[in-house]
């Protein structure tokens, strides 16, 4: 399993491993990576290049912050009398 790999320069982020692009604008990017979701935020991003052979995108811009996100929301467990009266 490969792992999150970001470079980060001064006006641009090279990303690898990435196996989907779920959502890009010019603020926000959200990035799947081993089955996990990344969120990167910036100002006046932009796909600058797709590499399909090794799976790296370079984005350019300023980024302000990547955060790896939880993919599963919290799981709401009911009991027998929920269940049964719902």
């Amino acid at each position: 399993m490969s792992s999150a790999n970001f470079v980060v320069y001064p006006n641009e982020v090279t990303v690898n491993n990435i196996s989907n692009i779920k959502e890009f604008s010019e603020h926000r990017f959200l990035l799947e990576i081993s089955n996990e979701v990344y969120e990167l935020n910036g100002i006046d991003l932009a796909l600058k290049e797709v590499s399909s052979d090794n799976h790296t995108i370079k984005i350019s811009g300023t980024v302000e912050s990547i955060e790896k996100k939880n993919k599963k929301g919290p799981i709401e467990k009911k009991g027998f009398f929920k269940r049964l009266f719902q």
